[in-house]
């Protein structure tokens, strides 16, 4: 992103000129933002992590003082948070580790909609004789005589099942 956006390739460049230093100051703070340590985002730039703790206590002034700075950072942290996901900044063996875990998730969510499938076919099941009742029911009760038909149905059906 700070490649495209500035022209500055972070990971490569060695030399001191201005431009490529506001680059890896801007790409370091947004990383920091996003929750990266300093020896991490140091490593993905090949630096020493020292470097990456002087462009942290330094941004806020360097933000303040230099417009051109200030205008590059909102450019490439609007940009980020637009279409940032970690997943690209991870290693070979962390996307392994993450795939298989992904996959024994889906196996656990696969077994749970099975059983819930299950139950909601059973439900239906024995719903279904009871169906027209409810139906019934609902079709001629009117709103707020709900208490009154319980008090009814509950009379009714203790009638009924008591002789």
């Amino acid at each position: 992103m700070v490649k495209t956006i500035l022209g500055v390739d972070v990971r490569k460049e060695r030399k001191r000129y201005h431009n490529i230093v506001n680059a890896k100051i801007i790409y370091s703070q947004i990383l920091h933002e996003a929750g990266y340590g300093c020896s991490i985002i140091a490593k993905s730039m090949i630096m020493n992590h020292a470097t990456v703790l002087h462009y942290f206590r330094k941004f806020p002034w360097y933000v303040k003082t230099d417009v051109q700075l200030r205008n590059n950072y909102e450019k490439c942290k609007s940009e980020f948070n637009r279409v940032y996901d970690p997943i690209y900044y991870l290693t070979e063996n962390e996307l392994k580790k993450e795939l298989i875990s992904l996959r024994i998730e889906k196996e656990k969510l696969s077994s749970e909609l099975e059983k819930l499938n299950a139950i909601v076919t059973e439900a239906e099941v024995k719903s279904e004789r009871l169906k027209p009742l409810f139906d019934m029911v609902e079709q001629r009760t009117r709103v707020g005589t709900e208490e009154n038909i319980i008090h009814r149905l509950n009379q009714f059906f203790n009638g009924v099942y008591n002789r």
